[in-house]
């Protein structure tokens, strides 16, 4: 769906704008001197100023507007550089010309920020700031809130729509964690900055209106592709994950001194004894620490974080209770006592990695387990097991009884016993159901707010050439500086990326 209105807004930008080859076989300068933007530095911020000191800085809405629209149909032309090509951005009106009719600016964000863009690899050995793995966010936030200054509303358009098409082509097919969390990461930055933008940007001019349309509709595009990436990312994961659940939940035995005896009539008439799996809560707990790892080093969200997380206990709490409610060699008291133990571990990680509170996807198969251990041999055990389990609906706790197997040391579930489960289980039996539903992913949405970004971060790795980008950059920077120079001391850096993320 979001392919398609993509498709259709295209054409329509295609009819309205006048034509305009875009040069696609750029070749990159070799040998470019790593330019003073490679710097760590943020446009407009000052240990927690907001977006709207920097939107000031870079000239702000309404008069300066004006001045750089009447510069810009004097049609004044940037000089361009012999030695890369760049355009030198000596004044407002040359940013204005370069955003508005160099298209390769453009190319540049769409090639160079996505489309050859390698995701970094986590490494033990080198240390990533959000400025090294964000910045694709920033640079584009950039070029769109110096596109939304001067009105462009066109330029805004093809800008947003190019770079979500082209990073729904990257995402698509789902095959690394990797990719999936680097532009889940980048994709909320980028619409976090839009929107922190429209939040500070005060203006009644209707000359904004459809700057303001193009801005509000390239949000809801983004929103679009961060639920596709989410929900993709996660679809793939359960298809991973699931494998694991039954041997690694519900089969592993890590509890010394309770291996349940689960073979069955023809194991036991064959004289041979279940396997024993190489799957064991470990490697569901490893699943676990991968995924929450992948996300912590390409800065995700941690709203996003915990919502992935408490999927994934979804999916264990569903598949292992429909699987033990419908399995006679599951329903024992010592493997109670073995999926009681692994779930254990389970809420021990979700709580060192403070994400308890996902463990309430646990809860029905949390109380199916306890009913495992429960007494079962009188009518007050009755009483006491509705009174404990009381997620479970009186048909599910019939099933469980009906198939429950009793151990030499147990005493029998005797006729009077599950007569009263049958009688309690009777009035609801046809509006009760036995199965908990999935987790159809297909019918969620994804709700998240956008955070509040303090600055924008104006970093780019020295390896990238992207000399129109550099040269914007280049220009805001000393655009938002020069107020300040005259107060701070030649030897003070500029602010650092952690001063714009406290």
């Amino acid at each position: 769906q979001l392919h398609q209105h993509l498709q259709q807004h295209q054409q329509q930008l295609a009819a309205d704008q006048r034509t305009r080859s875009v040069d696609q076989s750029r070749s990159r300068a070799s040998g470019t001197a790593t330019s003073p933007a490679s710097k760590r530095s943020t446009v407009g911020t000052d240990e927690g100023g907001t977006l709207a000191r920097m939107l000031s800085s870079l000239g702000g809405f309404g008069s300066s507007g004006s001045a750089a629209a009447a510069a810009a149909e004097a049609q004044a032309v940037p000089q361009m550089d012999s030695a890369d090509h760049a355009p030198v951005l000596s004044s407002e009106e040359d940013v204005r010309e370069m955003l508005e009719h160099d298209d390769k600016l453009i190319a540049e964000v769409i090639d160079e920020l996505v489309g050859e863009l390698q995701v970094p690899m986590p490494n033990v050995d080198a240390e990533y700031s959000p400025a090294d793995l964000l910045f694709p966010a920033h640079l584009i936030g950039l070029c769109v809130i110096k596109m939304f200054q001067y009105n462009l509303a066109r330029r805004i358009d093809r800008l947003l729509l190019s770079t979500i098409s082209r990073v729904q082509k990257k995402t698509a097919a789902f095959n690394s964690d990797y990719t999936s969390a680097f532009w889940l990461a980048n994709v909320f930055e980028l619409l976090s900055i839009i929107k922190t933008s429209m939040t500070e940007h005060q203006s009644e001019a209707k000359e904004y209106e459809e700057s303001e349309r193009a801005m509000n509709e390239g949000m809801q595009y983004l929103e679009s592709l961060l639920s596709d990436i989410y929900f993709g990312w996660i679809k793939d994961m359960q298809k991973r994950f699931t494998k694991l659940i039954i041997p690694g939940v519900v089969e592993s035995e890590a509890l010394p001194g309770f291996t349940a005896s689960d073979s069955g009539f023809f194991n036991r008439l064959m004289g041979t004894a279940p396997r024993e799996s190489a799957v064991k809560i470990e490697n569901v707990l490893s699943f676990f620490s991968h995924i929450w790892r992948t996300m912590e080093f390409y800065y995700v969200d941690p709203a996003i974080m915990r919502q992935i997380m408490s999927e994934l206990l979804c999916v264990i709490g569903v598949t292992a209770f429909n699987n033990i409610i419908m399995r006679r060699n599951f329903c024992s008291w010592k493997r109670g006592m073995q999926i009681q133990y692994n779930l254990t571990r389970i809420e021990e990680w979700c709580k060192t990695h403070s994400v308890h509170d996902a463990t309430r996807n646990l809860d029905r198969l949390l109380q199916l387990v306890k009913l495992l251990q429960l007494q079962k041999s009188t009518e007050q055990d009755i009483d006491i097991m509705f009174e404990v389990c009381d997620l479970l609906n009186p048909l599910q706790i019939r099933k469980l009884l009906s198939i429950y197997a009793v151990s030499d040391y147990e005493n029998p579930i005797v006729g009077p016993v599950m007569n009263e489960v049958v009688r309690r289980a009777a009035p609801t039996e046809k509006s009760d159901k036995l199965l908990l539903d999935t987790n159809d992913l297909s019918e969620q949405v994804l709700y998240l707010a956008a955070r509040k970004v303090p600055a924008i971060e104006t970093y780019i790795p020295p390896e990238f050439d992207m000399p129109r980008i550099r040269a914007l950059v280049d220009s805001q920077t000393d655009i938002a500086y020069d107020d300040e120079d005259d107060d701070v001391p030649d030897d003070v850096p500029p602010p650092q990326y952690a001063a714009a993320y406290p």
